[in-house]
This record gives structure tokens, sequence and C-alpha cells, in this order.
């Protein structure tokens, strides 16, 4: 902990950091759903992809970088980890199951 910095300070950004990473992640995955959703009907598909690609890494990057300069490695860490919660909640969401298999179980 660094010097005059109390722990709810120190609980908050680290917080903030986590939340930043979901908003990230999320942003990540929905600019990623809309691409695929537009693809069948693109008239030209890879470009769509590959603008998406750029577009959505451009800005995820930018994220991250924006934690590292201001907050530190510690928080782009925790905001790393927040980047992957939506994928894993999503990944569970929408999770099949075969036929048969009780999904509670």
């Amino acid at each position: 902990m660094i010097e005059g910095e109390s722990l709810t300070a120190l609980m908050l950004g680290y917080g903030g950091s986590f939340a930043f990473g979901c908003l990230l992640g999320t942003a990540f995955l929905w600019g990623l759903w809309l691409t695929v959703r537009r693809l069948p009907t693109a008239a030209h598909p890879a470009f769509l992809m590959l603008a998406s690609l750029i577009l959505r890494f451009g800005l995820t990057l930018a994220g991250f970088l924006l934690i590292a300069r201001l907050a530190g490695w510690e928080h782009l860490l925790i905001a790393a980890i927040g980047f992957t919660l939506p994928r894993l909640l999503m990944k569970h969401r929408l999770q099949t199951h075969p036929a048969g298999e009780d999904p509670g179980a």
C-alpha cells in the first residue's frame, strides 16, 4: 500500500479498474456480435471483419494503455481480469448442452 493512501481509496481504485476492464470486454464482444450479425448481408465481408477487428483492438488497447499510464501495472492486471469476465459469463450463458444431458447437473 502506498503511504498516505487509505485502504478504501485503494479498493475503490481497483474496483474502478475492474469495472473499466469489464466495460472494455463488453464493448469488444458487442462489436464482435454486431459484426457477425452483419456478415451475411455485407457486400465485402472480409473487409467488414478486418475493419471491425482493427477497431475493436484499437479501442481495447487504447483503454488498457490509459489504465497503464494513469494507474500502473497493478490496475492494468485488474482491468485485464475484468476484461475476461464478460466473455466467461457469455460463454456460460450461451453454452449448448447435448440432448439428454441435464444442464443443472
